[in-house]
């Protein structure tokens, strides 16, 4: 952008607040009159961000009609009219739907606002969507394998003719799911534990789960691509990305991370959790099955796989069910905390 551009934008915005002349003066001294001619340029890098600008509605190409001007284009409205609508907002550190009121203009001006975050938002979720796309369909018994990886919400056993009691000392199970994808071949996979939080040690601990159930059923994988959401509770954090650097170290086999766009990282393991939990409460309560604690909800959910796919002539189970002990979990926790304090201790001793 040069400096006459500059200006031209901000006359838009600012009708006849300076002349040029003040305008030159008053920039910054870090802005230059002259641009520098940038030569010899990365021609994918320069397209890309040629591609984005259009996508951005940046580009001189792009229609001028703003999305206000397209909603209201034939619409024989008055602007001051009154209306409501509701939008989600953040009330006290919580996210809440809110019921707004105002006139037209004033809504048609909240949605452009919201426009600009929104056309890039869409644009990275179909960037990511593909590109998840493409990896699936790369993935291969010999070269990697695609694993989208998640927390189910903890489910909550119930008893069937329960006491008024027993309402306020119920059990939870935690769930973990995995969708496997090698190829043309898939595999479901869920990992049931005692151990209520969903922490980075707890996903650490269930990559020792997969990476065994993967070496036995598909020898020649060299590679797992995780596959997930954001969350930084357990995913997204410098904890994970460390257990990820070392992860050839701990499990013989080389791993990548892809994170889905913010708030799009629904996957087959919403379903397979689904299906899980849909059993069991069926059981509870049509058959009178009694499941008092996870490790009950994991016999009757391996057995329940097995059944059904006998009943398929099916050589492997719909979901593979593993059970994770809290032991286990408690006891990488307690070594992370020991590598914590003897890294903090060499710091001190450096410094």
């Amino acid at each position: 952008m040069t400096l006459l551009d500059a200006y031209h934008i901000f006359d838009e915005r600012h009708p006849g607040a300076v002349a040029r002349s003040a305008f030159n003066a008053l920039r910054p001294r870090e802005v230059k009159t002259a641009t520098p001619h940038d030569t010899c340029m990365c021609i994918i890098h320069e397209n890309m961000d040629l591609l984005l600008k259009c996508f951005n509605d940046e580009c001189d190409d792009c229609p001028t009609k703003s999305i206000t001007d397209i909603l209201t284009d034939n619409n024989m409205m008055d602007l001051d009219d009154e209306c409501s609508w509701n939008l989600w907002k953040k009330v006290n550190n919580k996210f809440d739907l809110q019921q707004m009121s105002g006139s037209i203009d004033s809504l048609l001006t909240e949605i452009e606002e919201g426009w600009p975050l929104f056309l890039l938002h869409t644009h990275i979720n179909r960037e990511q969507r593909e590109c998840i796309k493409d990896l699936r369909c790369q993935s291969t018994d010999k070269t990697f394998v695609v694993a989208q990886i998640d927390f189910s919400m903890n489910y909550t056993l119930v008893r069937q003719r329960e006491v008024q009691q027993g309402f306020f000392s119920q059990h939870q199970v935690t769930l973990f799911t995995i969708h496997l994808t090698i190829g043309k071949e898939q595999r479901n996979l869920a990992i049931i534990s005692d151990y209520m939080e969903h922490t980075t040690v707890f996903v650490h601990c269930e990559q020792k789960v997969l990476t065994q159930f993967i070496k036995k059923n598909f020898p020649l994988v060299k590679k797992i691509n995780y596959v997930s959401d954001g969350a930084c509770a357990h995913f997204k954090n410098n904890a994970s990305i460390l257990n990820l650097i070392h992860h050839k170290i701990d499990f013989d086999l080389d791993a990548c991370w892809t994170f889905t766009a913010t708030g799009h990282g629904k996957g087959a393991g919403d379903g397979i959790g689904a299906v899980l939990k849909f059993s069991a409460r069926r059981a509870t309560l049509s058959k009178n099955i009694l499941m008092s604690n996870p490790k009950d909800f994991y016999e009757f959910t391996q057995k329940q796989q097995l059944e059904t796919a006998r009943r398929s002539n099916k050589d492997i189970p719909g979901v593979h069910a593993f059970f994770l002990e809290s032991d286990e979990i408690e006891e990488a926790k307690n070594f992370e905390q020991q590598v914590k304090k003897a890294f903090a201790s060499i710091r001190l001793y450096l410094y």
